[in-house]
């Protein structure tokens, strides 16, 4: 059985106080006409910097060219213009972090990653959760990193099956709350995480036959395209 493997990359963007010019430099020439639709400065530096996170993800793992020379599909197929070669991938931000599920084979993909808040966790639980899901997380020692591991495997399964909000609520994801790999119907996730628990994550594929999941921390205190 070949070894398919998904890589996660991620970073601090506050390692660095990039210019615009500098994050105008990480794109190609359509992604720099959205980067000026973008009036957040933040989400400005969370959209360039997943391309950068991408670039390099490809370039350490596939021997992939950084160039600008690339077509970002519906946030999920990476495709280099030189060669076709085509890439499946995902990409997630919260707060200063940000961070990209890559894979060479084709495959569905949706990562989420979220800063940890204190929140009525109670009440939002009502709100995204199933009473299964909910009765768990109750039970459990540590509720605030329950919650969140539930919340990034609800957004990674929106992004992964792009059903409708209300089909994700209701969407019972109790095998990801009891391990940090889960099988969940035709699914499988992998949750973690990461600024010594300041922030969770979770990746979830639809491919049958993935074997690892490798994950990459980038430094940007020294960001080139």
């Amino acid at each position: 059985m070949a070894k398919h493997t998904i890589y996660m990359y991620y970073c601090d963007m506050r390692q660095h106080a990039i210019t615009d010019a500098g994050l105008l430099a990480l794109l190609n020439g359509p992604d720099q006409l959205r980067f000026h639709t973008i009036k957040n400065k933040t989400r400005q530096r969370q959209f360039a910097m997943g391309r950068w996170l991408i670039k390099h993800g490809l370039s350490q793992q596939f021997s992939v060219a950084k160039s600008d020379n690339y077509e970002l599909t519906n946030y999920s197929q990476w495709r280099q213009l030189t060669s076709d070669k085509r890439y499946s991938v995902s990409i997630s931000h919260s707060s200063d972090y940000v961070a990209v599920a890559i894979a060479d084979f084709p495959c569905e993909l949706g990562i989420d990653i979220e800063q940890h808040k204190s929140r009525n966790f109670s009440e939002l639980l009502k709100v995204f959760s199933t009473t299964e899901e909910q009765h768990l997380i109750a039970n459990l020692a540590d509720i605030k990193s329950m919650f969140y591991r539930l919340w990034t495997a609800k957004e990674a399964f929106l992004k992964v099956t792009q059903k409708p909000i209300d089909a994700v609520v209701k969407q019972d994801l109790s095998p990801c709350l009891l391990s940090g790999f889960a099988q969940t119907s035709s699914y499988q996730s992998y949750s973690g995480e990461l600024a010594k628990g300041d922030y969770s994550y979770c990746v979830m594929t639809n491919a049958a036959k993935i074997t690892s999941i490798e994950v990459f921390q980038l430094n940007c205190a020294s960001v080139e395209p």
